[in-house]
């Protein structure tokens, strides 16, 4: 595979090099905002064709040598429309006032791996998030600050808990049993998002029997680490018509980071500091008991005979931690005309609501661009990054020691609060006391992350009608993940199984290796009536995955190394991929108006059962622009495009495993597992049409994107089961067929926009269906997606629902298992709002989320320990007896109990911002060129009629299928920051 790059890669830059132009004479002038007359520090000058660029200085001044006679310069800046200007032969001097391109019409974005197009000739709907926006609240991911941000993206976390855990999907469901989350592409290296499991399991027990996986273990996924600070702009290819480039790994989306880079000019820096703290924003609440004979009834008999009338709030004593919270950011960024550079710091500190709990992060990143002449030009990224998280322990578990599941049975009357002597009380009616727990153990996941990246661009050839570009790219991902958790000896629980202390310690070791090559062929005629573009490129990548775990019990006391124990477990897991693809396209660009594109992507991967063989996927979309100009439009394009992406096999599902052994008279031997191979292993295929209609409405204060879809998935992977007399329980095969159609819609709005008061409006909308259409096994439930259809469960079935949730259901038509709701939301919506008044501004995210079901298996629990807030309510359904009892009684008949709407309304993001006068502040201090102050909220608040903690919440974590399953989660928190951001 590797000689294939080689050969391919040296026949793409085997091409001729054209000659330079002559820079005779000087161009200078200001080019400054429309509105405000400030200064567009940072706008690129150009001469268009040409590799002749300069950038504005921060004064707004700028200098370009340019050839003689008439020529004609390009000034352009994100978020400003670009303008094109001619410069005659005599003109030394020329002023540009730029427009704000507020709805982003202008906006440049990704068609392929080394192209791009104007937004207004966009044929797929592609998503884009500003940097600005990402930094407007501090946030401990890069999901959590899009939140909100893109129609059609579904991103919750799957719990409270501190360090991220968040789950994206993009336009709905992709698949059962392969991987559900998007390829994170970070400045053209594809980058990891693993989530690797901490091993509290060995204490939990939550996984186990026929499914020893350790998705319970609320793990993070690794995109947590970057720095939303580093991020120029995202763009989110949400469906195959655009992900097609990436072939066998796009299935669920391509999200595509920008880190920044500096600019020509004088060193530019800029600090941020932000103090804040969080706060437990829910809770459950307990039972409050009447008398004695309640207490009787409810835990056995003269349990009563230590009750008092003192009630103690177990949450908040678990969960009511304010410690401070606090982001130290910096960064510096300037050049001169052949280098520039960018060096961001961030050292982040969010402390958790629990004790010895939090987030601790530091993250440095320098990027470099060197221009080598006039047709060579390199740059250099790299990301080094340190993170600690302390989760705590939540979520499942069959052993009695995660707090929600002790709560349940635990009455409030009994106080587990530390003792004046520094001691714990154990627990009377449980094995643990979650506050001594939460206060002796340790739950810690450090992480040392490099990410590096280099690229060379090379002008081959520069003509009148003609350029090639060449551009390599390569990049390195590695970190090493380590996960020490203890729970000491004096643990109330941890004696119980006769060896008390537990000491867990996993090494995880992750490579990710990109190297691409492509070619750029652009065309362009003395007409002006076209413009072709051809690429071609090669691009190879390696993923190696190992993964050491130790389980050490009966540990001495006051220690808690995994030497120290005399009960000693080992396992390992090792994992490696390599991928090679090949991808060509063509883009045709007529009169700026039609737009046509036409591309495959050839993959081949390691992780297939013929690993040689070549996978196609095609892509094609059109578009096209028609000028309406009336009172009311000025523009609309239509547009389709088609395309296909994969999913591959996840590692090991083409092998029979097999596990050593000692049941041949003690020798050792080698076991068949269960899962079987018989037949090829290829990736899941998606096939999507995408149909839409862009406007531009108000004279260009007003822009709509209608997106529709339909998309096929199929070779799904799936698992059927083998008679036992096969020796084998499973096989691995692909086979079925899932169709989900769906519309996205983004609208912007500009109410108003002056000198001192501009208000933008944005919305967002998302909606989506699944189907099942062909399954060629019986209806099943897959592993992670539930516990059984008699607490509710998504069971795969032809004809319904890919995320139907199945139960119980006794009607008049008697006792049967079926459907009973469906996790997939009927709609989400976001409204955005960014108001500014002379210095002052103001913006705020609210999030709603209308329908989509969740199974509340934590209020199971407490209804089963006679705890919940509401036991005893009277039942509205007259039954006699308590609201609580009725429940449980019902519930083995009717699972649907236990279920609940998940609609809910949230404050996601809420700013508002002070800049104070310039004048003021160049007084103050005459290097400081601007300070803001701010004060800041996220999840700020919820409105939902959702019993539980959170109604976004994910026992098993980022799963294709089997979201919404709230059992015993870490509570969830708001936040609030207040912030002084300084350049200088």
């Amino acid at each position: 595979m590797k000689s294939k790059i080689v050969l391919l890669f040296a026949a793409l830059i085997g091409m001729s090099v054209g000659t330079a132009q002559a820079q005779t004479r000087v161009v200078s002038g200001r080019v400054t905002d429309a509105i405000s007359s400030e200064p567009v520090v940072g706008a690129e000058v150009l001469v268009p064709g040409t590799t002749i660029r300069t950038f504005v200085q921060d004064d707004g001044t700028y200098n370009i040598g340019v050839p003689a006679g008439n020529v004609v310069l390009l000034f352009r800046r994100i978020g400003y429309k670009k303008q094109q200007v001619n410069v005659t032969a005599g003109q030394s001097s020329l002023d540009v006032r730029l427009e704000r391109d507020i709805l982003q019409l202008e906006e440049v974005v990704v068609t392929g791996q080394a192209t791009s197009v104007e937004r207004r000739n966009l044929a797929n709907d592609i998503a884009t998030v500003s940097g600005d926006e990402l930094e407007k609240v501090p946030a401990a991911s890069v999901e959590q600050a899009i939140a909100g941000k893109v129609a059609g993206a579904d991103i919750q976390q799957n719990s409270g808990a501190p360090g991220g855990g968040i789950q994206v999907t993009l336009r709905g469901v992709t698949s059962i049993n392969a991987t559900a989350q998007p390829l994170w592409v970070v400045d053209g290296v594809i980058v990891s998002d693993v989530a690797i499991p901490s091993n509290q399991n060995a204490v939990t027990a939550a996984s186990g029997g026929s499914n020893p996986s350790l998705s319970q273990d609320g793990q993070v996924n690794r995109i947590v680490d970057l720095n939303p600070r580093d991020i120029e702009s995202i763009e989110v290819l949400k469906g195959a018509s655009a992900s097609a480039i990436y072939g066998s790994k796009a299935s669920n989306g391509v999200i595509i980071v920008k880190t920044k880079r500096g600019r020509k000019g004088r060193p530019q820096v800029n600090v941020s500091q932000r103090f804040g703290f969080f706060d437990l924003s829910n809770k459950l609440g307990m039972r409050k008991f009447a008398d004695a004979a309640a207490i009787d009834a409810a835990f056995g008999n003269n349990t009563a005979a230590g009750f008092s009338n003192q009630r103690f709030d177990l949450e908040q004593a678990l969960a009511g931690r304010n410690a401070l919270s606090w982001e130290s950011s910096m960064n510096i960024s300037g050049g001169s005309e052949k280098t520039s550079y960018f060096i961001s710091g961030l050292w982040k500190n969010d402390e958790g609501i629990m004790e010895n709990t939090g987030f601790d992060k530091q993250s440095l990143r320098v990027n470099i661009d060197q221009q080598l002449g006039d047709r060579l030009r390199v740059s250099a990224s790299t990301n080094l990054i340190r993170s600690l998280a302390q989760r705590g322990l939540s979520n499942n578990d069959n052993a009695g020691v995660s707090p929600y599941m002790v709560f349940p049975f635990t009455p409030n009357f009994v106080d587990l609060r530390k003792r004046p002597d520094g001691t714990f009380p154990d627990n009377p009616f449980e094995r643990s006391n979650p506050l001594a727990t939460l206060h002796n153990m340790k739950n810690d996941e450090e992480v040392w992350r490099f990410i590096a990246s280099g690229r060379g661009e090379w002008d081959a050839l520069i003509s009148d009608h003609h350029a090639i570009k060449v551009t390599g790219v390569g990049g390195v991902d590695r970190f090493t993940q380590e996960n020490s958790l203890l729970f000491p000896p004096e643990l109330q629980f941890e004696d119980d199984d006769g060896l008390p202390g537990t000491a867990l310690l996993s090494e995880s070791n992750v490579e990710n290796v990109n190297l691409s090559g492509n070619v750029v062929h652009t065309y362009s005629p003395t007409s002006g009536d076209f413009t072709t573009t051809t690429s071609v490129g090669v691009q190879y990548e390696t993923r190696d995955l190992n993964i050491d775990r130790t389980t050490t019990r009966n540990i001495l006391p006051g220690r808690g190394n995994i030497d120290a124990g005399t009960n000693v477990q080992v396992s390992q897991n090792r994992r490696r991929v390599e991928d090679f693809g090949l991808f060509a396209q063509e883009e045709v660009l007529v009169k700026n108006r039609l737009l046509l594109t036409a591309g495959f992507r050839a993959d081949q991967s390691s992780a297939n059962t013929k690993d040689e063989h070549l996978f196609f996927y095609p892509k094609a979309a059109g578009s096209y622009n028609f000028d309406v100009n009336s009172g009311l439009v000025q523009n609309v394009k239509l547009r389709i495009a088609y395309g296909e992406s994969g999913n591959q096999p996840l590692f090991g599902q083409k092998f029979t495993p097999l596990r050593a052994t000692n049941n041949i008279e003690g020798r050792l031997g080698l076991q068949v597992l269960g899962p079987i191979v018989v037949s090829e292993i290829k990736p899941e295929r998606q096939r999507e049409v995408e149909t839409g209609v862009d406007a531009t409405l108000l004279n260009g204060r007003a822009s709509i994107e209608a997106s529709f879809y339909h998309r096929t998935v199929s070779d799904l992977l799936l698992t059927r089961q083998l008679a036992p007399s096969s020796g084998f329980t499973q096989e691995v095969f692909n086979g079925g067929k899932m169709r989900v159609n769906g519309v996205d819609l983004a609208v912007a709005l500009v109410p108003a926009q002056s000198a001192t008061f501009n208000w933008v409006f944005r919305s967002t909308f998302g909606l989506n269906r699944s189907k099942i259409t062909s399954l060629p096994v019986p209806p099943f439930i897959p592993s992670n997606a539930g516990f059984g259809v008699g607490l509710g469960a998504f069971r795969i079935e032809q004809g319904a629902s890919a995320t139907q949730i199945v139960g119980n259901i006794t009607d008049a038509n008697g006792s049967r298992q079926g459907k009973i709701g469906d996790a997939n939301p009927d709609f989400k919506v976001s409204f955005v709002n960014d108001l500014s008044y002379k210095s002052f501004s103001l913006f705020f995210l609210l999030d709603w989320q209308k329908g989509g079901d969740i199974v509340n298996l934590t209020k199971l629990l407490f209804d089963a320990g006679a705890n919940t807030v509401d036991y005893d309510d009277p039942d509205p359904n007259g039954t006699g007896d308590p609201k609580g009892l009725a429940r449980l009684k019902s519930f083995g008949a009717n699972t649907a109990v236990y279920l609940e709407d998940a609609s809910f309304l949230k404050m996601r993001e809420i700013t508002l911002s002070w800049e104070l006068p310039r004048s003021f502040v160049t007084r103050t201090w005459g290097a400081l060129r601007s300070a803001r102050l701010s004060i800041s909220a996220r999840n700020l608040f919820t409105i939902t009629d959702y019993d539980g903690l959170d109604p976004e919440v994910s026992n098993f974590g980022n799963q294709a299928v089997g979201r919404n399953i709230d059992v015993a989660p870490f509570p969830p928190s708001r936040s609030w920051w207040f912030g002084l951001d300084l350049g200088f």
